[in-house]
């Protein structure tokens, strides 16, 4: 920002002239590069600033610039004045009234570099003398570098001191400003792309910010070092400028993702064969490969500049069209110095390209670190969404393996029951029936209570080998299909006519205790109309409907109490308070009405009572 005020300052406000500013007469004189004094004759008048290219074409060496002034005669009123040199191109020593006070150390090769370097004195007495006095400025310098002398001010200290200030700013402050911000960037922007090869536009730019701060280093540098010449120092100057340009096309090329590899390639070589020509170009040739490369050097930037802007009207995008508005500034720099290097702008001395390009890296700098942050957070989406993937992915699987847990366990509970249920069978199963067959060809009360309870023991056994495949999320339908199943064919071999009839079921589950214990009332029942009713047909009712499940066995036997085939009075208390009990841990009430037309068994519950958990 600093260096686009100075440029603001410099292109809009002229420099204040210093008051009562004497007129002065100005002389040149061609002289020897080891002169020690200016020659007496062969003087001319000449106006500042001058370049002396113009009246002595192709010369090298010293030329002389006498400034005369005069002063208040009265010695006792004379006053200190300001003296201001704004440049001498290419080194210069400067005398007062034939006293030195000030020069530069190398005023023959390897020159001193003072061409934009402002000088300010207070000269006063004894050096400044009452009347006439006379200014000598030798000034060393070679014909294919534009030697010259800038503007010298005379007046107020005050007034040429703040001339001086803004010069200094002008010519040296803000060129250093700028190239320490080039020169922050480029390292930033190269160290990012060497952390990331993919990044070729970040790379480019660090390129062409490097190549441009050896550019503009010529701004503010005092010695041709490392070089002991000029003539070094200005091709390494010139190469860096070109090879700067080249790096900004291919820059421009790779950021805008407009051009193939073809054209690509071919803008690289175009630039490999321009630093060729500049390493390899003799000195004789300096002067018009010089011309040339500054031209080839505008036509390159302004490439890069059109790729750019074409690229920011073809995406519309914000930091493409910030990018563009911020090259207007030096696309007028670099137009403004071409005029000034070819000496088509008179009056101007001022290089401002090394300024402006300021707006070219906080342009670029602003679109790449758009470009990274917009890559950050694709990232920081893609991560985002990557984890809540991850995360449902992790769920699914847990809950994945959370099912096949449960089904393996599922499956090794089935088989333990499977393996309980054989068991069972093939053990205890046998023995009860061989006691069974054994008690009943007895007539012994005693035996008859033992026969009833293996009896039961073996229903009640038949029943959990029945029920051991069920789950508790198995509706009541499904469990009590083997049990009427069984049912039925024993009733059928005993000329039994037997009617089912079932509503609401599907929808009803019971847990696995309170479903044995429904199941085996229906045993207990129908195997009382087996036993002991003589009944010839039984019709069973299952409903669950309105909150509560009913069950109905009617037959049309004789009843409990008509005839001698009734069974025994212990035996029917027994079933009588197995069926009660279970009835009760149903939460139910069973009621059982016996007569001459048969008998009616009856029981209730609360299906909430009897709902699985």
């Amino acid at each position: 920002m600093l260096a686009w005020l100075a440029l603001a300052a410099f292109l809009l406000a002229a420099p204040p002239a210093a008051a009562h500013a004497p007129r002065l007469q100005v002389d040149a004189v061609q002289s020897g590069w080891a002169a020690a004094s200016p020659p007496a004759d062969g003087w001319t008048p000449v106006t500042l600033p001058d370049t002396w290219t113009a009246r002595w074409p192709g010369f090298d060496g010293v030329v002389w610039y006498r400034l005369r002034w005069s002063e208040t005669p009265d010695a006792a009123r004379l006053r200190p004045v300001g003296l201001m040199i704004d440049a001498i191109n290419m080194a210069g020593a400067v005398y007062l009234n034939g006293s030195l006070i000030g020069g530069d150390g190398g005023l023959v090769e390897p020159l001193s570099r003072s061409w934009n370097l402002p000088r300010y004195w207070v000269l006063d007495a004894p050096l400044l003398r009452p009347g006439a006095n006379e200014l000598l400025v030798r000034v060393s310098g070679l014909a294919t570098y534009q030697p010259s002398l800038g503007s010298v001010t005379v007046g107020e200290p005050d007034a040429v001191h703040t001339q001086f200030l803004e010069a200094t700013f002008t010519r040296r402050t803000s060129q250093m400003i700028g190239i320490g911000l080039i020169l922050g960037m480029g390292v930033l922007y190269g160290m990012f792309w060497l952390f990331r090869r993919q990044e070729v536009p970040y790379g480019w730019f660090g390129l062409f910010s490097l190549l441009w701060v050896v550019y503009s280093y010529n701004n503010v540098a005092v010695s041709p070092w490392p070089f002991d010449s000029t003539e070094g120092f200005q091709r390494l100057n010139h190469l860096a400028m070109f090879a700067s340009a080249g790096a900004f096309l291919m820059f421009a090329l790779t950021y805008s993702e407009i051009a193939s590899k073809a054209v690509r390639r071919a803008a690289l070589a175009l630039t490999a064969c321009g630093v060729a020509l500049l390493l390899l170009a003799p000195t004789s040739l300096q002067d018009p490969v010089r011309d040339v490369t500054v031209l080839a050097t505008l036509a390159l930037y302004f490439t890069g500049c059109g790729v750019i802007m074409r690229n920011a009207i073809r995406t519309r995008r914000t930091e493409a069209t910030v990018l563009s508005l911020c090259l207007l500034i030096p696309v007028a720099g670099g137009i403004h110095d071409t005029l000034v290097f070819f000496e088509w702008l008179p009056g101007s001395s001022v290089y401002i390209a090394s300024i402006s390009a300021s707006a070219t890296m906080l342009g670029i700098s602003f679109a790449l670190t758009w470009r990274m942050v917009k890559g950050m957070r694709l990232v920081e989406n893609f991560n985002a969404a990557l984890q809540q993937r991850v995360e449902q992915a992790t769920r699914e699987l847990a809950q994945g393996l959370r099912r096949q847990h449960e089904a393996e366990l599922e499956q090794t509970r089935l088989a333990e029951r499977l393996s309980l249920v054989r068991d069972l069978h093939d053990g205890l199963g046998m023995t009860l029936s061989s006691h069974i067959h054994t008690l009943g060809n007895r007539d012994d009360t005693h035996d008859g209570v033992a026969l009833w309870a293996l009896r039961e023991v073996n229903d009640d056994l038949r029943l959990i080998i029945e029920s051991s495949s069920f789950e508790d999320g198995d509706d009541l339908a499904q469990r009590l299909a083997p049990l009427r199943h069984r049912c039925t064919r024993l009733l059928d071999a005993a000329d039994i006519e037997c009617h089912w009839m079932l509503d609401g079921l599907p929808d009803l589950r019971l847990d696995g205790k309170r479903a044995l214990d429904f199941l085996r009332v229906v045993q207990e029942g129908l195997a009382n109309v087996l036993k002991h009713s003589g009944a010839t047909q039984v019709d069973v009712r299952i409903e669950a409907r309105q909150g509560e499940l009913s069950l109905t066995i009617r037959d049309n036997g004789r009843g409990f109490a008509s005839g001698s085939e009734a069974p025994p009075s212990a035996l029917a208390g027994m079933g009588l308070r197995n069926m009660q009990a279970r009835a009760s841990r149903l939460g139910g009430t069973l009621a059982i009405h016996s007569g001459d037309a048969g008998t009616v068994l009856q029981l209730r519950c609360p299906i909430d009572a009897t709902t699985a958990a």
